[in-house]
């Protein structure tokens, strides 16, 4: 191929690489690149781009190798080879030459380096590999090699390395910021966390498998744009036509007994080592996990999965459906026992289905039951319909409701539950179906009455079946006794009726000895504690009940968005934001499917923390991603407390109509019958403060602040009231404070003090409140305590302190707009820049125009803008002076 011009789209990451590779290829004396990475991992964009920083200085030249010519002598060096004739093609002297000739034409070896960039470089015939060998030792051209590290790239290649002539770079995938960067580029706005996490995760950071994933998930409908957001409303799938024939390229370079056992790793995965080797040839698996097409765990099983999940759904797409079944049923022969591992369980049962098996109905309700369990609804939807026994046929219907409610079917999920809790024979699907009902009332109006007839239903669903089946034993009568008063007393609990609830399930909490029940009262009393000023001692219940879940195998994922929902709040009210934080990274980058259904409640808990400490430019991106996830999927009824917060958030940062329109969109569900919280109306009223009027909205905030005091709302009585003195009303100071010193946790000991000093008219003390909250990250409690010291100084006529005073003041609201670390907390890091570009910083730090720095460096004028330029996109800055101060801040970090 003839020499190229590139204009890459710029690279994202992988900048260090970058420039190690352009020192290699600009070092006179330097060595070439073998770049080695899995395929779509990058290897081609990243050559790009070093082409592109290198610009004249270079004369690039591109070949390509393949597995159809690896057996051809020289078949990839053909398009730089039209000079030679027939009888010359095998004559290694007469093709360096050729090649020498072509890479470097008559006066231009001198003017610029001749690059030649080889793809694929593990499909290089051995003689080109030795050709290519030869002209990088006579430094006729410089070398740069792109070669997956599986199969084993040609002796000659390797032996370029070993002896010097090239530099090794191992490619990895991209990090999760920089998944991001691409996902942002190619979508053209950011993906909500939830969404980044699952496509990251099923990714593998792998660039050219998470295009295809976005490519996918938006043809089939499953990640759609809300307002310059991007949301996923389901599992993403990619078997996309250029993944197909990626991997069957790969699989085509395997021998026979190796693909037969990748694919029953694909079909079975995960499944048991043992297994797997009496399945397929056990040298085969051997070679497979040299080659990383698999991994094997270090568990007592020694599970088998591939290594690239993503691959494994495209080869199950690509095994004919006969082998597929003569594979499944050699493993299920084998089999010991049931699969252990989740996944491995719900495929097993479905290969019995799909190869004609008889599989016993319990078996096909349980894989129902975990597959909703795991948030896999359209599996369930496929196998509940092969479940013929009459007494299971109503727990089917159960899982069936609860598929359709995950996929987005509430009123589906209402229809399959009608008369199963009259007409069901077993406790079991009584209390599955009881609590499922009670989970569809979420956030209604109507919701809390509609929990308490679930409750009754239960209850005379249990006298009805121990009067129909006496023999059953006693005490599991009584334990769905209590099963239905506690869903009775979380009636109570969304009817705001929670001191009334509390004695009896702290009585239930500590009595119990069935785990279940007690797993629920605790984590109901946790939140009650919680909204009535105990928030530390909440927490330390829902420890407790981590634990309970900890030791209760699969029980633990279907109580798992409950419980989570409770110490999400007994955070908030405790003012744990840092743990909280970190609770939530965590669980995020778990990607979990759970996030497709209930990322809007974490969205939702994390732009509420950074409201309460004040960081409100933060705050507003996270609040109004979260109203987006959960106009689409909202089971627990939180979207009007989400537009409320955001509401609000946007009126402290002074975007009035932003604060219209969700303030508008609240009320607008609350007269579609939603369910409205205190603190959600608390909120909208000080959005709407300056259209109300401030007498009119410090009396409606009052008088919610006064039903919940009314309810024993404590932790709602306090924020309330904060609302009010933020608006400037002094005089509620001595209640906020007395209510503030009945509550536990750190955001009201702070409210508690501050109210004091207020009381005092201590300057010092609030400045140096400010200071501490300024350090611990409380924006807005820091910018509140300035402004307070310097309205007590202006009514005392202090001058003198008055103005560094206003100083403080401007400089703590200016950290509530920031909407994350700033550039001075997190300097642009330079190594991202070529030595070329270092160069040109540190000259520009010392204050040198472009035209000195051209002089300088022996470089021209147009050339050292193009720098400049390119440096900019890298440090995501704009101007030179913005350089500057990277030059120098960076130089004196630490």
């Amino acid at each position: 191929m003839t020499e190229s011009t590139i204009t890459a789209e710029r690279l994202i990451g992988r900048f260090g690489m970058v420039a190690s590779v352009v020192d290699c290829l600009l070092d006179t004396n330097g060595p070439g690149a073998l770049i080695l990475g899995d395929a779509g991992i990058g290897k081609t964009a990243l050559a790009n781009e070093v082409i592109f920083e290198l610009g004249s200085r270079i004369r690039p030249f591109y070949v390509y190798a393949g597995p159809s010519l690896s057996e051809v002598p020289y078949a990839a060096l053909a398009p730089l080879l039209t000079a030679l004739t027939p009888g010359q093609t095998d004559q290694p002297r007469a093709v360096l030459k050729a090649l020498v000739t072509e890479l470097n034409p008559e006066g231009l070896r001198d003017q610029s380096q001749a690059v030649l960039v080889v793809e694929d470089a593990q499909h290089l015939d051995d003689s080109s590999a030795a050709v290519i060998a030869q002209l990088a030792a006579a430094e006729a051209a410089r070398v740069v090699l792109l070669c997956r590290p599986h199969p084993s790239p040609p002796p000659e290649v390797l032996s370029m390395w070993s002896e010097g002539l090239v530099d090794r770079f191992e490619l990895q995938p991209l990090s999760k910021e920089e998944a991001d960067e691409l996902c942002t580029r190619v979508l053209g706005s950011p993906l909500v966390p939830s969404a980044s996490a699952v496509l990251f995760r099923s990714s593998g950071g792998n660039p050219m498998f998470l295009l295809e994933l976005i490519a996918h998930a938006k043809t089939r409908g499953h990640l759609v744009q809300r307002n310059d957001t991007w949301v996923l409303l389901g599992e993403p799938g990619a078997a996309t036509v250029r993944l197909m024939d990626l991997v069957r390229n790969q699989i085509m370079q395997l021998n026979p007994d190796q693909r037969q056992a990748l694919e029953s790793v694909a079909l079975a995965e995960a499944i048991p080592l043992s297994v797997l080797q009496r399945a397929s040839d056990s040298h085969a698996v051997d070679e497979l996990k040299e080659l990383q097409f698999i991994a094997i765990s270090a568990d007592p099983a020694r599970h088998v999965r591939l290594a690239q999940p993503l691959i494994g759904e495209v080869i199950r797409q690509l095994v004919p459906t006969a082998r597929s079944v003569t594979i499944r049923r050699r493993i299920v022969d084998l089999m010991d026992s049931r699969p252990e591992t989740l996944d491995g369980r719900l495929r097993h049962v479905t290969w019995a289905l799909e190869s004609g098996a008889t599989v016993p109905d319990p078996d096909i309700l349980e894989a129902a039951q975990l597959a909703n369990r795991l948030f896999i609804p359209e599996y369930v939807e496929r196998v509940v319909g092969a479940i013929r026994d009459p007494s299971l046929k109503l727990a089917a219907q159960v899982e069936l409701a609860r598929a359709k409610l995950y996929g987005r079917d509430p009123m589906g999920a209402c229809l399959c539950l009608e008369g199963v809790v009259e007409q069901a024979t077993d406790l079991r699907t009584v209390r599955q179906a009881s609590m499922l009902a009670a989970q569809l009332a979420a956030g209604k109006r109507n919701g809390p009455e509609a929990v308490l007839r679930a409750a009754d239903a239960w209850a005379e669903a249990v006298s009805r079946l121990e009067e129909a089946r006496p023999g059953l034993d006693a005490k599991d009568f009584e334990t769905a006794r209590l099963g239905s008063r506690l869903l009775a007393l979380e009636g109570y609990q969304a009817a705001g009726r929670h001191v009334e609830a509390e004695p009896e399930l702290q009585q239930i909490w500590e009595s119990t000895d069935d785990d279940e029940s007690r797993l629920l009262a605790g984590t109901l009393l946790a939140e009650s504690l919680a909204l009535t000023g105990r928030a530390v001692s909440a927490i330390q219940i829902i420890m407790d009940v981590e634990d309970i879940l900890a030791d209760s195998g699969d029980r633990r994922l279907e109580y798992a968005e409950f419980v989570m929902r409770r110490y999400l709040l007994a955070l908030l009210h405790a003012g744990e934001f840092d743990v909280l934080e970190e609770y939530l990274q965590n669980h995020i980058a778990q990607a979990s499917n759970s996030l497709i259904y209930f990322g809007g409640m974490l969205h939702l808990a994390a732009g509420t923390a950074d409201l309460r400490r004040g960081a409100i430019g933060a705050a507003l991106p996270k609040l109004s991603q979260a109203v987006e996830v959960l106009r689409l999927s909202d089971a627990g009824g939180d979207l009007p407390d989400a537009l409320a917060a955001a509401a609000y958030a946007a009126s402290i940062l002074n975007r009035t109509e932003t604060a219209k329109v969700n303030a508008d969109a609240y009320e607008a569900l609350l007269s579609d019958h939603r369910h409205a919280s205190l603190l959600g109306q608390a909120y909208t009223v000080a959005a709407l403060a300056e259209r109300l009027g401030l007498q009119t909205a410090v009396s409606k905030l009052t008088a919610l602040a006064d039903a919940a005091a009314a309810s024993g709302f404590l932790s709602y009585e306090v924020e309330i009231l904060s609302l009010v003195l933020r608006l400037g009303d002094l005089t509620v100071v001595p209640r906020l404070a007395a209510t503030a010193e009945g509550c536990e946790g750190r955001s009201a000991e702070f409210l508690a003090a501050y109210c004091r000093a207020l009381a005092a008219k201590d300057v010092n003390r609030l400045v140096e409140m400010s200071d501490a909250a300024a350090r611990d990250g409380l924006d807005l409690a820091a910018a509140e305590c300035a402004a307070q010291a310097l309205r007590i100084l202006e009514t005392r006529g202090d001058k003198p302190r008055q103005f560094e005073a206003q100083k403080l003041v401007k400089q703590r609201n200016a950290a509530l707009t920031k909407t994350g670390s700033s550039a001075a907390e997190i300097p642009p890091d330079l190594h991202k820049l070529t030595r070329r570009e270092q160069e040109i910083a540190a000259l520009v730090q010392a204050g040198a125009s472009n035209r000195e720095i051209a002089l300088q460096l022996g470089l021209s004028l147009r050339t050292v803008e193009g720098h400049l330029y390119r440096m900019f996109a890298k440090l995501g800055i704009s101007h030179r002076e913005d350089l500057a101060s990277v030059a120098y801040g960076s130089r004196h970090a630490g």
